[in-house]
């Protein structure tokens, strides 16, 4: 059985008699709002008090019957991904306990998420190794998880359960970055423009996007391009925000001014540790 958060939150398990994997219905917004909270908190007893605050920003009085309602549905679905196992315990309490709770089993590389960080690891120890092309292949097959944007309109939860999700998200963001450095530092400086072109279309202020935009045109000969982008960098900033590029994309445009290969290439080498795991 396999776990995914990174998109839709999902279950998928096998065919009959068919290795392949098939997603299992979760049709109710809430029922997968209350699969993310465990897997987000897997193997552990979480109290029907603390899903509460998961799933609704203001909870509702019949909340723990509503989360019995729920955990049945969810137990339906589980079974239907595997019979063999049973993943979703329930144990009994008070009131004053939280009301029991469940946990949800979760053996290790069940969940997309813990996929795609294991990779960005192991991507991240191939860089620090001078294993360029390595962590090429890991951010590759790293990104190849994501089926959609974490915590979307098909998950029901509160802001919290939200933001946590959405946690995955930035770390998405931060991995297509450091791929996209890795395949300058190759030298495929026109083959990545496009791509952080379509980058910065859905995050117009990232400043490590718009340095490797600036140096992929400079590396390509085109310096109009890449002062340009500085300019356009700047006007983005300054109307949307109020504010001036940073200091390691202003060392940048002045290394392109300067014609200091050495130093523009030294400021967009991908950087091992910024991927926080």
């Amino acid at each position: 059985m396999i776990f995914g958060i990174l998109g839709s939150v999902t279950v998928m398990g096998p065919q009959c008699c068919d290795s392949k994997l098939i997603e299992v219905n979760l049709s109710e917004h809430r029922v997968r709002g209350l699969l993310a909270s465990l897997l987000l908190r897997p193997n552990r007893f979480v109290t029907q008090a603390a899903l509460a605050e998961l799933l609704w920003d203001k909870t509702p009085a019949t909340y723990r019957s509503n989360l019995r309602t729920y955990a049945s549905r969810l137990r339906r679905c589980l079974r239907a991904a595997d019979p063999a196992t049973k993943r979703l315990e329930s144990v009994r309490g008070s009131a004053r306990s939280g009301g029991g709770g469940y946990s949800l089993s979760v053996t290790e590389m069940d969940l997309d998420a813990d996929i795609f960080v294991r990779l960005v690891s192991r991507a991240q120890t191939e860089t620090r190794n001078g294993n360029n092309d390595r962590a090429i292949v890991n951010l590759e097959r790293a990104l190849a998880l994501w089926r959609g944007t974490a915590g979307g309109a098909d998950v029901a939860g509160s802001s919290r359960l939200l933001t946590q999700l959405d946690s995955f998200n930035h770390l998405r963001l931060i991995a297509r970055e450091d791929l996209i450095s890795a395949r300058l530092v190759r030298g495929e400086h026109r083959l990545v423009v496009p791509q952080v072109r379509a980058l910065l279309a859905d995050h117009p202020y990232r400043e490590v996007s718009w340095g490797q935009l600036m140096y992929a045109y400079y590396c390509c000969g085109d310096i109009e391009a890449a002062l340009r982008t500085y300019l356009e960098l700047r006007k983005v900033l300054d109307e949307e925000l109020g504010v001036e590029p940073g200091q390691e994309v202003g060392r940048l445009h002045q290394a392109i001014l300067a014609r200091d290969d050495t130093q523009a290439r030294r400021l967009i080498l991908p950087e091992p540790d910024r991927f926080a795991v």
